[in-house]
């Protein structure tokens, strides 16, 4: 009798995983903070990761926005982006993306000139 238990217990959990396997995985999404200290507005902002790709139109000087980020792959950062008043594309790589388990909220910050800083920090479980 103890066995035929065991093994029900077994096929359910087993049916149950196969049937619920999407709203088990999501476990939620990584966070992007992007804040502008370049001296001028950041158009056109493109940071990607992978095959997902963020976008900003606008940021302004001083400015900051929080994004939720999902990707199913690792890899490096890649940010592209135009400055208001200044000719030509600025661009950026480096960082590094690891989709999970564990959640990361990435901050990026553009400096004057063409520089960013990135770093990332645990995201806290609510």
């Amino acid at each position: 009798m103890m066995r035929l238990l065991f093994f029900a217990l077994v096929v359910f959990a087993a049916w149950y995983g196969w049937h619920h396997y999407t709203e088990l995985r999501q476990t939620g999404n990584h966070q992007l903070v992007i804040v502008n200290h370049t001296g001028h507005a950041i158009e056109r902002l493109r940071l990607k990761v992978g095959d997902q790709t963020v976008v900003v139109e606008v940021l302004e000087n001083g400015s900051q926005t929080k994004l939720p980020f999902h990707c199913d792959h690792d890899g490096m950062f890649q940010a592209i982006w135009e400055l208001r008043g200044v000719m030509g594309e600025k661009s950026w790589s480096g960082g590094m993306f690891s989709h999970g388990p564990v959640l990361f909220v990435h901050h990026f910050e553009f400096r004057e000139g063409d520089g960013v800083i990135w770093s990332s920090d645990k995201l806290p479980t609510k």
